[in-house]
């Protein structure tokens, strides 16, 4: 009863945050249906809540900054998936939503600390690497990350980390010069999608955060009134298919970090194809609601 309880709770936060009236059924079809809900929906895993925060956080960026930064803060319990915030954050200028970030963050520091003692923070930190060397090498555990493909084919631990350092730095640049345009529907899309790419250390479960990205991509080419190309719905179609590439099928691990690398280059150019003009987040607050396809 109780993992039934946290799947569908966790799952029903992630549906209101992942809500999308611009596209109406088919935002609730693919919320609903994704390959993704459905392995997270059997994991019973932090997958929705992960994504329901940061989620969440984008959608009120604008009208509810502190409560937006509340959010961010509460999605560090899962710390490798919001690596990125505090780059978007910065890059476009919300400070009071970095600092409610922070805040919520230090508030979780202090608690945890003073439930379990202070001496767990250096363990933890010793055990970063180990864990996520571990998780990498364990096929069951099905992860989709740069780290985990290359130890896959056979790349050393240590090489391989530093090929993830690599593509983390490339994607935090991207991120960066994405939220310098504008805080948009494709800014927050490309941030979900890089984070999987940045982190050493993700799981299947943690794809829903990949189906809101589609999402974000449609409402983006519903708003603007543009139709998808060809190789834009095939790269939609490959992201959407990731959970049972890495699920079913393991000859074909071999490039499962490459939808990711498709969707997010994907999404980058359609940030950067539209140069100038898109506004500065410190531009009008009503262009500051752009993550919000509501």
């Amino acid at each position: 009863m109780a993992f039934v309880g946290w799947s569908l709770l966790t799952f029903l936060a992630y549906f209101i945050a992942a809500l999308c009236k611009q596209l109406g059924s088919t935002a609730t079809f693919l919320t609903l249906f994704a390959p993704a809900t459905i392995i997270t929906l059997a994991f019973g895993q932090t997958g929705f809540l992960s994504a329901a925060l940061i989620l969440g956080g984008f959608r009120l960026i604008a009208t509810r900054p502190f409560l937006s930064g509340t959010l961010f803060g509460l999605a560090s319990v899962k710390p490798q998936l919001g690596i990125l915030v505090p780059v978007a954050l910065i890059s476009a200028r919300l400070w009071r939503t970095f600092a409610a970030a922070g805040a919520t963050v230090l508030i979780l520091i202090i608690a945890s600390s003073m439930a379990f003692g202070w001496s767990m923070w250096p363990l933890w930190l010793s055990k970063l690497i180990s864990h996520a060397d571990w998780v990498a090498e364990i096929k069951d555990r099905y992860n989709p990350t740069i780290t985990a493909t290359l130890i896959f084919l056979g790349v050393e631990p240590a090489m391989a980390r530093t090929v993830q350092l690599g593509v983390a730095a490339g994607v935090a640049i991207i991120i960066w010069m994405c939220f310098r345009r504008g805080v948009t529907i494709l800014a927050a899309a490309v941030l979900l999608v890089g984070t999987l790419l940045a982190t050493p250390y993700a799981v299947v479960y943690d794809l829903p955060m990949v189906t809101s990205a589609v999402v974000a991509v449609l409402a983006d080419k519903s708003r603007t009134e543009t139709n998808l190309t060809i190789a834009e719905a095939g790269a939609l179609s490959l992201a959407l298919a990731l959970p049972i590439i890495v699920m079913e099928t393991w000859r074909l691990s071999v490039v499962k970090s490459v939808p990711l690398l498709v969707l997010f280059g994907m999404i980058a150019w359609l940030i950067f194809s539209r140069g100038s003009s898109i506004s500065r987040t410190s531009s009008r607050p009503e262009q500051n609601r752009a993550p919000n396809p509501d």
